[in-house]
């Protein structure tokens, strides 16, 4: 080749000085990276360590790292959308990140979406199976879903790895408490206390609902008293001790109020399924929802309605009625429509949910978590919630014999005669605000049906009952037995249940 007009041959001894001193400013740049990330990882006040965070990431756009870490603060912040933000950068530039997973799926677990947090725990563990956190993080999204017998052989796995760790034991003893096993829950209890479990006040809790499952309701009182006294803001307790004393007949009585301040509900109507696995409603649910929404405003609700929702409307509908909720002395939802138990856990289907039998694992994707709605809308920290569900219908990923059903509220045993019924798990209710009721039109394992008029048996009996001046409670309990009548004369009984975790009675 010949050299280019105009150029010069280089001095190779230049061109060697112009390389070492690129080669030793590269190093010295890296370290100078590198000795900013590790400032921002020491720092302790998470606001400062985003700004230095935001500092690195102005400059090193490609940092896994600096995204990493500062959703790692935005999480401590509780800023859970940009933390989300962060994370997903963090994974779009590097896939296999196990502890970016891990902390996606820690997010997941604050905002409740359990499904999405056990999907990416499973992840994480595909990546480095060594990591005994991530197997507790994992046990605990599925005992939220009611997965108890996976929650517990995962949690085992964690306690394998890290028998000093008491967070797994705490997973392992919700599973086991959960599945009827008490005496085996406290041992991991106390073991998960004498282990120092930084919120030592949630295991005496989980210890009064073992005791209260032994029939020992003394010893639970006086764990649900000890968790109160390291923690007296932890509802859950205040709720358990509160309903055990009433129960035993120790404590006040309940005060009583109208909550006559902002009231906001939702009601859900869903009737044309696309789906010919799910079955349309004949319109039934449409029917139960206007004469649901006009009730409601009656009642002083300021009311919004949504029907034969598809997903994406259904969710954006619930997000924005969270955001009513907020502060709300009432904030209450009714939902008519399909709803089914799969995999041990309850889900709310839109109009457009594809039920293919070879896409079951993905149905969190395209169905509502009832328990995500409950935690969710008790995050809004409204004064009362009320969560009403006409909703409990066959699973159609698989066919069950006829059974019959214990309801939670009564005890009460009940022949359902069904071919292929399951209707929703038993629902459990963990508090986060004092006042939270569930309503459902039917035991756990049963059905509910549409009725012979122009509402469903069950909302018939709530447009009835639901009347200004009446005493929510006593609203419920009257629905039952006008359910239980009626559905009597056809030859199935229908059973509503209702879970009471209110301190407060509230009156319509």
């Amino acid at each position: 080749m010949y050299p280019l007009i105009g150029m010069r041959r280089a001095n190779p001894i230049s061109f060697c000085l112009l390389l070492s001193w690129l080669l030793v400013g590269s190093v010295g740049y890296a370290q100078s990276v590198q000795d900013q990330l590790e400032q921002a990882n020491k720092e302790q006040d998470p606001s400062k360590a985003v700004a230095l965070y935001e500092a690195i990431i102005e400059k090193n756009p490609r940092l896994v790292d600096a995204y990493y870490g500062r959703a790692v603060m935005l999480t401590r912040l509780r800023q859970f959308t940009e933390a989300l933000r962060d994370v997903n950068a963090a994974l779009k530039l590097n896939s296999k990140h196990d502890t970016a997973l891990a902390q996606r799926a820690y997010i997941h677990v604050q905002l409740d979406d359990y499904d999405r947090a056990a999907e990416d725990y499973q992840r994480a563990i595909k990546l480095d199976p060594q990591k005994a956190e991530y197997y507790s993080g994992l046990s605990y999204c599925l005992t939220k879903h009611n997965r108890l017998a996976e929650a517990e052989r995962v949690a085992q796995k964690g306690i394998d790895l890290n028998r000093s760790s008491p967070y797994a034991y705490r997973n392992r003893g919700r599973a086991r408490l959960y599945q009827g096993q008490a005496d085996a829950a406290i041992a991991d209890f106390e073991t998960g206390m004498r282990l120092q479990h930084r919120e030592p006040y949630r295991l005496y809790s989980d210890l009064g609902e073992a005791y209260e499952q032994k029939k020992m309701p003394e010893k639970a009182l006086a764990c649900y008293r000890q968790a109160l006294s390291l923690n007296p803001d932890y509802v859950d307790a205040q709720v358990r001790q509160t309903i055990l004393e009433q129960q035993l007949k120790v404590g006040s009585a309940l005060p009583a109020s109208t909550f006559a301040g902002r009231r906001v509900a939702l009601v859900l109507g869903n009737s044309a399924y696309r789906s010919s696995a799910v079955g349309g409603l004949g319109g039934q649910p449409l029917n139960d929802a206007h004469a649901m929404q006009q009730r409601l405003s009656e009642l002083g609700f300021d009311t919004q309605i949504s029907t034969d929702a598809t997903y994406a409307v259904m969710k954006k509908a619930l997000d924005q009625f969270y955001q009513r909720a907020k502060g709300a002395d009432v904030a209450l939802l009714f939902y008519a429509g399909h709803g089914i138990e799969h995999a041990q856990t309850n889900y709310l289907l839109p109009t457009d949910v594809n039920l293919d039998p070879a896409q079951a694992d993905s149905l969190n994707r395209r169905a509502i978590s009832v328990t995500t709605i409950i935690d969710q809308l008790q995050d809004q920290q409204p004064r009362y919630c009320v969560i009403i569900m006409d909703a409990c219908r066959d699973d159609p990923y698989a066919t069950q014999p006829a059974r019959s059903t214990v309801s939670v509220a009564t005890a009460q045993q009940v022949q359902m005669p069904v071919v292929g019924a399951r209707g929703f798990r038993a629902i459990r209710v963990e508090s986060r605000i004092r006042n939270c009721c569930i309503a459902l039109a039917t035991a756990p394992g049963a059905t509910a049906r549409n009725g012979p008029n122009k509402n469903g048996y069950y909302t018939e009996a709530l447009l009835r009952f639901m009347r200004r001046g009446q005493r929510l409670d006593d609203v419920f309990g009257d629905v039952r037995g006008e359910v239980m009548t009626q559905t009597r004369k056809t030859g199935f009984v229908q059973l509503p249940e209702f879970i009471n975790r209110a301190i407060e009675r509230m009156i319509l």
